[in-house]
Formats: structure tokens, C-alpha cells, sequence
């Protein structure tokens, strides 16, 4: 995963932010939020792994979070992690065929269009960010 590149051919990058301000301008928090998250659709990348990694620090830090994560050191098979207790969830997120989560229901928060659609859950951690802002950290800790 580490040597995937990312393409410049095109202009995702600019066609992305315009979404975001579609979708997340009349948003309370875009503004407040706007400088810190656009940088991730100017800037290039060579490597998805090193745009993920930044752009995973940004948000734990606008969050102020601090969890402990990092690159795995080795691949482990499947067979593997039937054999520890470690949990392995490389098949779990598959947005064309989301697993159910019985252990983790979102609690619905306002967002800026949920009189017209109802709440929409799982939608990013940008979708929460932009409507709830710095309430963003409460809610994610007490539904965690």
C-alpha cells in the first residue's frame, strides 16, 4: 500500500473542494475549518499512504486527539489474527457493502440539511466537523 501513487491527471483534486464547498458551505463551522482542511486539495501528494498519514494528523489535531496509531511493521495473514487477539478489520470497511455494526450506533447530530433529508450517519468526519465543530471531540467521545 505504501508505493501507490497518486495520480495527477485530472483535476480531482479541485473537483473534490468544490463538492466540499457545495456540500459544506452554509455549514456553521466551513469557514472556521476551511483553512485547515483545503491545503489537502492544493498541495500534491506523490504516495496515498503519505496524503492519508497527513491528512489523519491534521484531523486528530484539529480534534485535539491523541490516539496511539502507526504503520504496521509486517503483513499478517488472516490465519494470523484467528490465532491472536488482535482484531483484523481489512475486509470490515468495504463502502459498496458496509457490515452492520452492532457495537457502534451513531447518535444523530445536526446537520445542515437534516430538515430536508433526516440524519444521514457515516458520512465523514469532515460531515461532522463542519456541523458540529468543536463540539466534534464531545461527540465522538461519547459515542466511542
Amino acid at each position: 500500500m505504501k508505493d501507490v501513487r497518486i495520480s495527477s491527471h485530472g483535476s480531482w483534486q479541485h473537483q473534490h473542494w468544490n463538492a466540499l464547498e457545495s456540500a459544506y458551505g452554509e455549514t456553521p463551522f466551513f469557514e472556521y475549518y476551511a483553512d485547515d482542511i483545503r491545503p489537502f486539495f492544493e498541495k500534491k501528494w506523490e504516495f496515498l499512504y503519505d496524503y492519508n498519514m497527513d491528512i489523519t494528523a491534521a484531523v486528530l489535531q484539529i480534534l485535539d486527539l491523541q490516539p496511539t496509531y502507526g504503520p504496521t511493521r509486517e503483513y499478517y495473514t488472516p490465519e494470523v489474527y484467528k490465532q491472536s487477539e488482535a482484531s483484523d478489520f481489512r475486509e470490515v470497511i468495504n463502502p459498496k457493502h458496509p457490515l452492520p455494526d452492532d457495537e457502534w450506533q451513531p447518535k444523530p447530530y445536526w446537520q445542515v440539511y437534516g430538515s430536508r433529508h433526516g440524519f444521514l450517519p457515516n458520512l465523514s468526519i469532515l460531515d461532522l466537523l463542519f456541523n458540529q465543530g468543536p463540539e466534534s471531540e464531545r461527540y465522538l467521545m461519547d459515542n466511542g
